[in-house]
């Protein structure tokens, strides 16, 4: 099982880390692993790197495109070879699927063209329109 976290790469940011993800992805890690008491040097890196996700936008349109069930605020999505759960969060959007490159990505991609996306646990990040470019 995969779970991805969606970030929204601000333009200044993007310019810098483009070419560089591998630390884009170090500042991220941190963030997520960050104590609560460093809660507020988290928010202001996090404001200055990312913007944040439309959540009433993104979940209309989902809802109006997709087969869903709602159930503890996630989305589950489903069709035969996939099962895909997602959690859309103003700071990020976090997808759990059984495959590696779910369905929904394309949509994220249509949405915003800056998405960075880290698997914490799998220790994997990509640049979502790299991604879908090679499918």
């Amino acid at each position: 099982m995969y779970k991805y976290y969606l970030f929204i790469i601000n333009n200044n940011a993007y310019k810098i880390y483009k070419n560089n993800s591998y630390y884009l992805y170090n500042i991220l890690n941190t963030l997520y692993h960050m104590k609560k008491t460093d809660l507020i040097y988290g928010i202001n890196l996090y404001k200055n790197i990312c913007d944040i996700f439309s959540v009433k936008l993104l979940n209309n349109y989902i809802n109006d495109r997709f087969y869903t069930e709602i159930k503890n605020k996630k989305i589950l999505l489903k069709n035969k070879e996939e099962k895909t759960s997602l959690k859309i969060r103003y700071s990020t959007t976090i997808i759990e699927s059984n495959i590696y490159l779910p369905q929904i990505f394309r949509i994220f991609n249509i949405y915003n063209k800056k998405i960075f996306v880290i698997d914490f646990n799998n220790k994997n990040f990509f640049w979502l329109n790299d991604e879908i470019k090679k499918i």
